[in-house]
């Protein structure tokens, strides 16, 4: 798997993650995301942001990073974090 997760403890002990892929995202593998049924908003992807959310998931960077800021809320945090970490390993893989 080329995706590493790091936790950042946030205020109120609440924590969000780092995810750290061994390539850099880029706008063409937001389908990957989208296709899972991840809202991607055209706005931010022509200001050249990684902006995807849903299923309690906030995921932001720039494309052409290998560092992806996430949060997440609700109860199923933990098998959502994992689900998203699997496309995004996916995502990096596709070739454009």
């Amino acid at each position: 798997m080329t995706v590493q997760r790091h936790i950042v403890k946030s205020c109120c002990g609440s924590r969000s993650f780092i995810f750290e892929v061994d390539k850099p995202i880029r706008k063409f593998q937001l389908s990957v995301f989208t296709d899972a049924g991840y809202a991607a908003p055209p706005s931010f992807k022509s200001a050249g942001i990684f902006y995807v959310r849903g299923f309690g998931i906030v995921a932001t960077s720039s494309f052409g990073a290998r560092k992806i800021s996430v949060k997440c809320s609700g109860g199923q945090c933990s098998s959502q974090l994992d689900k998203f970490s699997a496309l995004l390993d996916q995502a990096v893989n596709v070739t454009g």
